[in-house]
């Protein structure tokens, strides 16, 4: 069946105020689309890559594929749309992953297929080369281990029945080919993958851990089947140095997790945190990107936390992009993608579409230093430092030289944020005052 698709294409104008430490940039909605069974969301999985030089960013949609070049100008421009193969108002499910200048996407509704683009003709055109469900029809997620060119499709429907995971070889990125499946569990929901060693999400079940160098025989490398707050074993993400994994249960009021995976025959639970917002939040997706952990709420939007302490994380940053009622367990933010090269963030509201997104990451702190203004000197951002024992409430209050407060902002995390580009080239007094004890602090710093 063929579909045709009406929408109109418009901009955000407005910037959500519920926020700290990161910054609106521009976002991205469009109407026409078909809309899901809970009256509003019709967005999904964000994605990104680099081609050319430039960066791109990917959000799906009920009816298919949204991409975008993040231009230098913090501006999402359109540059085409691809239309799934399965178009509905219960396609709930994309996702997306990019390898060798090609996109792989994928649906886990109706009668849907793989579809691979060719990205190497941007901005101008989007080539869709493979379009085919000989392999598989409906996935709920992929992951692409770019080291080994395998592609793993978790909870894949083939023509033949249902599998927990399939692997497939891309070597050649146009023409896929079948490896083995893998059935060592009920269902895997998704997976990272990294030099053939995957961790695997499977739900009810927990976190499995195996080494895919040969994909029809995996070797089992640990595994962690009972934990805190244990619910949903949804989405994970692993550190650069394999040493921190963090995961998310995508079960109401269940916390996420920090885990030392440091030895896999023995994964610990480091800590867990939450946002604290909302009695019933419900964590989603999660990348971690050089110690810093980017985690997708529904309800309570981005959430940011440094866990470079696998012991002792700390929220830096958040931004909800969804105004609605924490009602509906599954609206607001789907997914997010932190790995642009500018450091620019993308986040998917169902609701509301694409966001991009600004925030500098916080300086890894030295437990020795007590204060710290960092950069100094700097032409753009400072960032302010305390570490507290118990939740902070403090005021900073910024000086020229002569004496004249500038700015006063009230700090309820470790870090603050202070953005000091339209400040005055010179010399300034930053003073620190907490409002729980009789601590103060006044530092100098420079605006070049």
């Amino acid at each position: 069946m063929k579909y045709i698709v009406f929408f109109f294409v418009f901009s955000l104008s407005y910037c959500y105020s519920q926020s700290e430490n990161v910054s609106y940039l521009d976002s991205w909605t469009t109407t026409g689309l078909p809309v899901t069974s809970d009256g509003e969301s019709v967005f999904n999985e964000v994605w990104g890559f680099v081609q050319g030089e430039e960066e791109y960013a990917v959000i799906g949609s009920t009816a298919g594929t949204h991409i975008f070049l993040v231009n230098q100008n913090n501006e999402l421009d359109s540059i085409g749309f691809i239309q799934g193969k399965h178009v509905s108002t219960d396609a709930v499910h994309r996702d997306y992953h990019d390898h060798n200048g090609y996109l792989y996407a994928v649906c886990d509704e109706g009668s849907s297929s793989l579809q691979i683009i060719d990205l190497q003709y941007l901005p101008d055109s989007l080539p869709v080369i493979y379009d085919n469900d000989s392999l598989m029809v409906r996935v709920h997620n992929i992951f692409i281990d770019s080291s080994t060119a395998k592609l793993y499709a978790c909870g894949v429907t083939k023509l033949n029945g249902g599998f927990p995971m399939s692997i497939y070889d891309i070597s050649n990125p146009s023409e896929p080919n079948f490896l083995s499946n893998y059935e060592f569990v009920n269902y895997v929901h998704d997976a990272y993958v990294r030099n053939d060693t995957a961790f695997l999400n499977c739900g009810s079940e927990g976190l499995f851990v195996a080494d895919f160098s040969i994909p029809s025989m995996p070797i089992p490398l640990g595994s962690l089947e009972f934990y805190p707050d244990k619910g949903y074993n949804h989405s994970g993400w692993l550190s650069e140095d394999a040493k921190t994994y963090v995961l998310c249960d995508e079960t109401k009021s269940m916390r996420v997790k920090v885990l030392d995976v440091s030895d896999l025959s023995d994964i610990k639970v480091a800590s867990l945190f939450t946002t604290g917002f909302y009695d019933e939040t419900l964590p989603h997706n999660v990348i971690l990107k050089n110690g810093i952990a980017y985690v997708s709420y529904y309800n309570d939007g981005l959430q940011i936390y440094d866990v470079r302490n696998v012991n002792l994380p700390k929220r830096v940053g958040y931004y909800d992009s969804y105004q609605g009622s924490n009602i509906g367990l599954y609206r607001g933010v789907w997914g997010v993608y932190p790995n642009l090269p500018s450091g620019r963030l993308l986040i998917s509201d169902r609701k509301n579409g694409l966001f991009l997104l600004g925030f500098n990451p916080p300086p890894q702190i030295n437990s020795d230093v007590n204060f710290l203004i960092f950069p100094n000197p700097s032409s753009n951002y400072i960032y302010f430092n305390h570490t507290h024992l118990g939740d902070p409430d403090y005021n900073i209050d910024v000086f020229n030289s002569l004496g004249q407060l500038v700015d006063s902002f009230n700090g309820s995390q470790d870090f603050m944020f202070i953005d000091v580009s339209n400040y005055s080239i010179g010399n300034y007094i930053l003073k620190y005052t907490s409002n729980l004890s009789d601590t103060e602090f006044a530092g100098s710093f420079i605006k070049n």
